[in-house]
């Protein structure tokens, strides 16, 4: 999953072992979309790489403003996964929680603390503010958004699709 932010971006990266995803690694503080690019395909070289991004990375580029940061990362050679606009805040939030401990009580996220700790430390002390959303002030929600694209991405809350029938009286 990846967040764009002018000079901090964030990348945290993820293997999914039998259908389960593992955070394995972050990227963080890195200066433009290009930059992110030469990192990851200097880490990752000959394995194939998604990227789950944020969607306003449509829009304008962290580099150049006539190219957006999708399409330096798909002429980078890298599979870019990205509905036309970012999915609700809740939803995201919503994924995460239940990947990380359903109402069923299974884990299905696992994170390796060891070289992931700026995220776990992001996911440890993201705060919520008055309207219950993310606090943007401390920092945690770049990380936490990043892997929140992909997770919500790939293992959404299934919504029950409600019917109204009218009764016949």
């Amino acid at each position: 999953g990846m967040d764009f932010n002018v000079l901090n971006m964030s990348a945290i990266v993820h293997v999914v072992r039998d259908g389960l995803p593992i955070a394995v690694n972050e990227i963080l503080g890195v200066r433009d979309t290009p930059t992110m690019c030469a990192m990851l395909k200097e880490r990752y070289s000959g394995r194939r790489v998604v990227i789950y991004p944020d969607a306003s990375g449509q829009n304008t580029s962290s580099k150049n403003a006539s190219v957006s940061d999708l399409s330096i990362l798909r002429q980078a050679g890298f599979t870019v996964r990205v509905d036309s606009k970012n999915p609700s805040v809740k939803d995201r939030v919503n994924a995460m929680q239940a990947m990380f401990c359903n109402a069923a009580g299974f884990r299905r996220y696992m994170v390796n603390t060891r070289n992931c700790p700026t995220y776990t430390e992001a996911l440890e002390q993201q705060a919520y503010d008055k309207s219950g959303e993310p606090d943007k002030s401390s920092g945690h929600d770049h990380p936490n958004d990043g892997a929140g694209y992909f997770i919500v991405k790939e293992y959404p809350i299934n919504k029950q699709a409600t019917k109204q029938t009218p009764l016949r009286i």
